[in-house]
């Protein structure tokens, strides 16, 4: 899996932003930008394309050789002068022609709704710099897309642990209601190289975590959900854990349950 170094994966964050086509005519009408996105084969046209949201999907060779759910960060132009992406073309297809500059693969994740013990360090457990960078979460298809940080040699692979207490999954405070998730990092395999700080993207499989969570707020009256995560941010010799935490931003319910 490709890395990005901390600066990079910042600047990502920054750019990063719901995808939204414009379809409108007119002379060098292009839209370039960044994305998340999962691999779906479109059994209409017999052709992998990348699912950029519920309602979006991108079309380029360089997922020809993909698998069903593989989850991409992609940097990308779509050209809405060329044929391809006439607006008759766009309906029919269900997807929308892209050149794709760049293509990170990211690894896909379940969350568990048993919640590991928190006082214990896991083997080989390392911990983060930032657990959710910029705050930041992408949700679609059931699947939430988030990066974090810590520091590592370049060429060490890490596995990723999200976990949740479904007994007891929320915190009260200042009058909103956060949802507690614990996001946890172990060295996968060694590396050999010098450290830095890196930020790796991951896709977590969220689906009923988040409409449950979109249902219990729903009943209340509220329009948004509020997700908190919790992230090992020292670990002591003797195995002590500091635990930090961030909030994601405000996630709408209608992103989660479409029927309103």
């Amino acid at each position: 899996m490709k890395r990005f170094n901390l600066q990079s994966v910042v600047l990502f964050f920054v750019s990063l932003f719901l995808f939204t086509s414009c379809i409108d005519g007119g002379g060098g009408n292009k839209q370039s930008g960044q994305a998340f996105g999962v691999v779906r084969f479109d059994y209409k046209t017999m052709r992998n394309v990348l699912d950029v949201s519920d309602y979006e999907s991108l079309y380029s060779i360089r997922f020809q050789e993909a698998y069903e759910g593989n989850c991409f960060v992609v940097a990308y132009e779509i050209d809405f002068d060329i044929p391809e992406n006439s607006y008759e073309n766009i309906e029919a297809n269900g997807f929308m022609y892209a050149d794709i500059f760049d293509k990170i693969d990211i690894d896909r994740w379940t969350v568990q709704s048993s919640l590991l013990d928190t006082s214990r360090t896991l083997t080989n457990e390392l911990p983060l710099i930032d657990g959710l960078l910029e705050n930041n979460i992408t949700y679609f298809r059931g699947i939430m897309f988030a990066a974090s940080a810590l520091e590592m040699p370049t060429d060490q692979t890490m596995s990723w642990n999200l976990s949740y207490n479904s007994e007891n999954m929320m915190t009260d405070e200042n009058g909103y209601r956060y949802y507690n998730v614990f996001l946890r990092s172990t060295i996968n395999r060694d590396g050999t190289k010098s450290k830095d700080k890196i930020g790796i993207a991951n896709a977590y499989e969220m689906k009923y975590f988040m409409e449950d969570v979109a249902r219990k707020e729903k009943s209340m009256g509220t329009t948004t959900i509020r997700i908190r995560f919790n992230y090992a941010s020292a670990i002591s010799e003797d195995g002590q854990i500091t635990w930090a935490h961030k909030d994601a931003q405000e996630v709408p319910i209608e992103y989660i349950l479409p029927e309103g």
